[in-house]
């Protein structure tokens, strides 16, 4: 944004009616954004193929994640110890 005061130049003032111009075009509904998105999947299949094996990988990915961290795993672990069992060195 500009640093120069609006009384120094009042004809470049924001109006409402162009603030709201702005405003849709800025922001365009979910509907526009769906039809938007059903046409790159036309044009670009393989493309969209992709981006959701992507996103299928990363869901897969999380959810070993989120049951580790709000498991049953989660008291054990926070608590320092390890799962491992034996809390003594074995001597050999």
């Amino acid at each position: 944004m500009s640093s120069i005061p609006s009384k120094a130049m009042p004809h470049a003032a924001p109006t409402a009616e162009t603030e709201a111009a702005e405003t849709e075009a800025a922001s365009p509904t979910l509907s526009e954004r769906a039809s938007g998105l059903a046409d790159l999947v036309r044009d670009h299949p393989k493309t969209a193929i992709a981006a959701g094996a992507v996103l299928a990988a990363g869901a897969a990915a999380a959810i070993p994640l989120a049951r580790r961290s709000w498991g049953k795993g989660a008291s054990t672990t926070s608590s320092g110890g390890n799962k491992s069992g034996g809390g003594k060195a074995k001597k050999g």
